[in-house]
């Protein structure tokens, strides 16, 4: 078989029906693409029906490599399997519970082969429930920015995070980044930044798709200690990679201090955030403590009733408005 343009790695554990529409909806996808996608499915040791439904998409899609792990090796060990097989020039890690718009693969190739971009940001249309790929706005085709490194990291800012939403050229970063070690945040639940953070930093030509190509599922996450991974990791994880006097981490430390974490903080306690697990909230943001924000927004929204805390969270969108209105800030 001829060297693929493109890898998309599936990691999936137990999310049998999510994963099914995904599958069929490749299936559609990937009609006359064979010899440009390959495709690699992670299953993390699943004890529901996702063994029978990769058998049945390999005997469909007969290039695809289902990696069955014996055990659960967790999420961010199996991404890193997956990356271990990947020969393509790029790889796109996609969620078991996400799907790409009808229609709209062979236009992301396009892009990928027109720009020759080192990171492709694609923008995405989050709902609380996908029903198949021609849920929310049609798309009828696709364009896409380029951008220099600082304009991509406001744009697209904390959402590097977002795995289905971040293609990676797999010969830029390995010949950019002589010492890559795809495991170095392993352990982080983040560890798709040691790939796409040195990326980002030494890489030249980034590019942002502009229509919402990606239907994206909200609050179907869950399974780790939310604060410790974005009010601890992340911040940690930025400044080694970016410098914590750099301009790219400034902007994205801004948005994640002002906007995301206070966001989760209120939805934390007054809403329903989903299924993560227990921690102590504040001793686990204890980097943030640094930043001006923590006093005025999230020690109040930790601490105060709900009553009280709605000039707070007033405050909060306000200042996503005006950051929004600033960087343009995705999704």
């Amino acid at each position: 078989m001829t060297k693929a343009l493109i890898t998309i790695i599936v990691p999936t554990f137990n999310r049998c029906k999510n994963l099914a529409l995904l599958l069929n909806t490749l299936l559609l996808e990937l009609d006359g693409l064979q010899d440009k996608v390959h495709i690699i499915i992670g299953d993390n040791a699943s004890n529901d029906e996702t063994p029978v439904l990769t058998a049945l998409f390999k005997e469909k899609y007969p290039s695809a490599v289902v990696l069955r792990h014996a055990e659960n090796l967790g999420g961010d060990e199996n991404f890193c399997r997956c990356i271990d097989q990947v020969k393509s020039k790029y790889f796109w890690i996609f969620g078991d519970d996400d799907l790409p718009k009808s229609g709209t693969l062979r236009g992301i190739l396009k892009i990928l082969d027109d720009t020759q971009a080192d990171i492709l940001y694609l923008n995405s249309e989050w709902k609380d429930h996908i029903s198949g790929s021609t849920d929310g706005e049609v798309i009828t085709t696709l364009s896409s920015n380029k951008l220099n490194r600082l304009a991509f990291a406001r744009q697209v800012n904390i959402w590097f995070t977002f795995i289905s939403g971040v293609i990676v050229n797999f010969d830029s970063l390995r010949r950019l980044n002589s010492e890559f070690n795809q495991r170095k945040f392993s352990g982080t639940s983040l560890v798709q930044l040691g790939w796409i953070l040195p990326l980002l930093m030494t890489g030249e030509n980034f590019q942002i798709i502009n229509q919402r190509c990606i239907l994206a599922t909200s609050g179907n996450t869950g399974g780790y200690k939310l604060f410790t991974v974005f009010g601890n990791n992340l911040p940690k994880i930025l400044a080694e990679e970016c410098g914590s006097g750099n301009a790219e981490y400034r902007v994205i430390m801004e948005q994640l201090c002002w906007s995301y974490i206070p966001r989760l903080l209120w939805m934390n306690r007054f809403s329903n955030l989903g299924k993560f697990e227990s921690e102590g909230v504040m001793e686990s943001m204890a980097p943030l403590r640094f930043s001006l924000a923590y006093w005025i927004l999230m020690y109040p929204l930790s601490c105060f009733n709900k009553f009280s805390s709605y000039p707070f969270l007033f405050i909060v969108k306000l200042a996503s408005k005006f950051m929004t209105l600033k960087n343009g800030i995705f999704p």
